[in-house]
């Protein structure tokens, strides 16, 4: 299959690209069925008279129950995760999971008592009621809980229903909520921020799969029966008229079932209590869930999740595959890729060489390639000549000893401009990468030169960036810092550039360069920031956690593999993060951040083979950011699209998962 004839690998949007619309395409030039509506109906979520939540098949069958009390449950847009309310605070758990996800906390002061959460676009906001307004917060609780809306004059607002689409449905009441009125059933629209009221004398919304219509209760003859209406005020349909009342509907996923909750008051045949019941759209028939004796139902949407495999034949193909992954032919315009302005050359026998360079492909926006140091590889020739214009700079990293004076004249040769960068060792050249990358870093990553590990996961943070990157990657000698380095850290104050250490060698070697006056003009007192867990994998792991806010994207590489690494940084650098995983074993650290990232995280990118990374090993990587099997498998052998495609196109605009640093929980003071 040429480079021509590709599909679109799409996934969920996440918070980060709210605007974008419901798919947000992926690096890569084929497609996987990533979760375009309607997804598959997967189980009911309900709590019991006793506070505690359960989920059932709608047929009454796999009845099981969640570690954790809760109301109020909502799914995620894949299925992976549950919302709910726990007295004062939000939390998340996972579906396949007794571990608790995370509890979201709630600012201090009156009005934040939490109500009715919902997942919002692709599964990385969270909205909810408190104090009368609708609030938004991150699904992984590191974005401090904000009103969605810039004032509350125009009414109290409550019940919001979430759709993948941007679309929002609520309730208002009044003008206020110190006033009193009848309550209405609103749309805002995320993407164009317009409102529109639906329906008058309406509550409980919930919208559709699709976000073209909601569901909602109204009061008719003393009882509360279930009503339709699109999202733009038309067709408004009653569906049920018994003499009961029907409680918080819950739209199926594939949009053809509402689910909701009854009150009976029980007879010698029939318990006293909350039941969940069914209605079939299409046939109008209503059918009771055995044994779901519980209300607040929601229906969990199981949604394919997006597993690839970027390989070639050896590491150095791989390499070359990963940037035919991620950059367009010139003169071509496939949707998936993107254009390269730039490209990074590191020796293919030096990781040394090669830690820092993801930082400058990032900022320059084009693939880091590996060639042998004293010749220009043919397949590198080759690659430079299919993605990147003549007439732009190639970027040499070290010296005429790590990539001889052959390989600058070759790219010469090509039509290229050849800049090389280079100190006296790897330490004074990462130096001179920083320098290139920009003049004013608003980040400065140490991390020690002796290991790629750590250095190779702050290159793939520095560079997500992009073009507009002010973040740097500068080496230590393991728990020591050359001059070249602490020169360089002198020239910038501590309390406007913020320095991360990655890995305890590093925040060692700073330690000792303060302690020792190497940077004269720093404070007596400073901040800093510490990445220090006991291994690369939760190196990479915290790093990613604090630096992406809900990414929907990750790259992993194995952690034995330096070259397979830099493929995964470069290919993916403005995508996501890039994480370690050991060949034939998923670690806990990096497991533990996918599932983390569920409710956002909708495709995984693995570099190298089957002899670098595991077959073993796809099948855990689904299960870590979805439900079950719910992922589509694509292997890109040399980047390119299998012959014979599994799942059908999907569309939507192109869009990466912007860094948001929350550096503030890895704050360290230091003093003389």
């Amino acid at each position: 299959m040429n480079t021509r004839t590709r599909r679109r690998l799409a996934a969920l949007t996440g918070a980060t690209a709210l605007a974008a619309g419901l798919l947000a395409t992926v690096p890569g030039p084929a497609a996987a069925d990533s979760g375009s509506w309607p997804a598959t109906d997967g189980k009911l979520l309900y709590t019991d008279g006793g506070g505690w939540m359960h989920s059932i098949n709608a047929d009454g069958s796999w009845w099981s129950s969640f570690s954790t009390s809760g109301n109020q449950g909502a799914w995620s847009a894949d299925g992976s995760q549950i919302a709910f309310v726990n007295g004062d605070y939000i939390g998340t758990a996972w579906a396949d999971s007794e571990d608790i996800g995370i509890r979201i906390a709630m600012p201090s002061g009156s009005g934040w008592h939490p109500h009715d959460p919902t997942f919002w676009y692709g599964g990385g906001d969270i909205v909810f009621t408190a104090g009368g307004r609708l609030r938004v917060t991150a699904a992984d609780g590191t974005r401090t809980p904000k009103a969605l809306f810039g004032t509350d004059v125009d009414g109290c607002d409550s019940q919001p229903s979430g759709a993948v689409n941007g679309m929002l449905a609520f309730v208002r009441t009044g003008t206020s909520c110190a006033t009193t009125g009848t309550p209405a059933v609103w749309i805002y629209d995320g993407r164009s921020g317009a409102f529109t009221k639906v329906a008058d004398d309406a509550s409980e919304p919930s919208i559709s799969p699709d976000g073209q219509s909601v569901a909602f209760t109204r009061s008719v003859d003393g009882h509360k029966q279930l009503f339709t209406v699109k999202t733009d005020g038309t067709g408004l349909t009653q569906l049920t008229t018994d003499a009961t009342d029907h409680n918080r509907p819950a739209w199926s996923p594939q949009g053809d079932r509402i689910a909701y909750d009854i009150y009976v008051s029980g007879n010698p045949d029939v318990p006293q209590g909350p039941q969940v019941w069914i209605h079939d759209l299409g046939t109008g028939t209503e059918t009771q869930v055995p044994t779901a004796d519980g209300a607040n139902v929601a229906w969990q949407p199981l949604r394919n999740n997006a597993i690839s495999r970027v390989y070639g034949s050896d590491s150095y193909d791989t390499n070359i595959a990963s940037s035919k992954w991620t950059w367009n032919t010139v003169g071509t315009s496939t949707p998936g890729l993107k254009n390269a302005n730039a490209a990074v050359l590191i020796s293919k026998s030096d990781s040394a060489y090669a830690t820092t360079a993801t930082s400058l492909a990032g900022k320059k926006r084009g693939p880091v390639l590996m060639t042998s140091g004293t010749g220009l590889d043919s397949s590198v020739q080759t690659e430079l000549k299919r993605m990147l214009p003549k007439g732009k700079t190639v970027y040499l990293i070290g010296g005429s000893t790590i990539l001889n004076s052959t390989v600058a004249s070759k790219v010469t040769s090509l039509g290229y401009v050849a800049k090389r960068l280079s100190g006296t060792s790897r330490y004074s050249t990462s130096v001179a990468v920083a320098k290139a990358v920009t003049s004013a870093p608003k980040y400065i990553f140490l991390a020690t030169g002796t290991d790629y590990h750590n250095a190779l996961a702050a290159g793939s943070a520095a560079g997500s960036l992009g073009s507009s990157g002010t973040a740097v990657v500068l080496l230590t000698e393991g728990s020591t810092m050359t001059s070249s380095v602490y020169g360089y850290l002198d020239r910038f104050s501590p309390s406007t550039t913020k320095i991360i250490t990655v890995g305890v060698d590093s925040e060692s070697a700073l330690a000792k360069a303060y302690q020792a006056r190497k940077m004269p003009h720093w404070p007596s007192s400073y901040r800093y920031y510490r990445v220090a867990g006991g291994t690369p994998q939760s190196n990479a792991s915290r790093l990613a956690q604090f630096w992406w806010s809900l990414p929907s994207d990750a790259a992993v590489a194995a952690s034995n593999s330096w070259r397979g690494g830099v493929s995964a940084s470069s290919a993916m650098t403005t995508y996501g993060p890039l994480l370690w995983t050991d060949p034939t074993s998923l670690p806990y650290d990096t497991k533990r951040y996918l599932m983390w990232m569920s409710s956002s995280l909708n495709h995984v990118a693995v570099f190298g083979g089957t002899s670098s990374v595991d077959a073993s090993l796809i099948p855990k990587l689904g299960a870590a950011i979805g439900v079950g099997t719910n992922y589509v498998y694509t292997p890109y052998y040399k980047g390119l699209a299998p012959v014979s495609p599994t799942a059908q196109p999907l569309s939507g605009p192109t869009t990466g998962s912007t860094p948001s640093p929350n550096l503030a929980p890895l704050q360290v003071t230091a003093t003389k």
